[in-house]
C-alpha cells in the first residue's frame, strides 16, 4: 500500500551549539491547506536579532526523507500568534481530511 507524502511543522530555538527543536505539528497531507497555513504565519526570511526562533516546514516522503520546504524566523511573540494559528488549522485538516 502507498503511503501519502506528509508534511509538518517544526520550531527551533537557538542554543550555544546551534538550534534545538522545540515542537513539531503533524499538519496530514494536503499540501494546499499546508501552503495556506504557511502563508498566514508572522515572521520573516530574513534572520535578526530580534528574530531568533526558526519555523521550518517539512515534507515527509515515502521513504521517510524529510526536504525543508520552507522557513522563516519570528519572534517570541510571533511564534505564540504562529502556534495558535498552526493548532487551529492542524485541527480542521486533521479531522475534516
Amino acid at each position: 500500500m502507498k503511503r501519502l507524502n506528509s508534511y509538518s511543522i517544526e520550531v527551533h530555538i537557538p542554543c550555544k551549539d546551534g538550534y534545538l527543536k522545540l515542537a513539531t505539528f503533524d499538519l496530514g497531507n494536503c499540501p494546499k491547506i499546508v501552503d495556506e497555513l504557511f502563508n498566514e504565519l508572522l515572521g520573516s526570511t530574513e534572520h535578526t536579532p530580534n528574530r531568533l526562533l526558526r519555523i521550518d516546514l517539512l515534507l515527509h516522503e515515502e521513504a521517510d526523507i524529510q526536504i525543508p520546504v520552507r522557513s522563516i524566523n519570528c519572534t517570541l511573540d510571533e511564534l505564540a500568534d504562529n502556534t495558535k494559528a498552526i493548532t487551529k488549522k492542524a485541527f480542521r485538516a486533521l479531522n475534516l481530511e
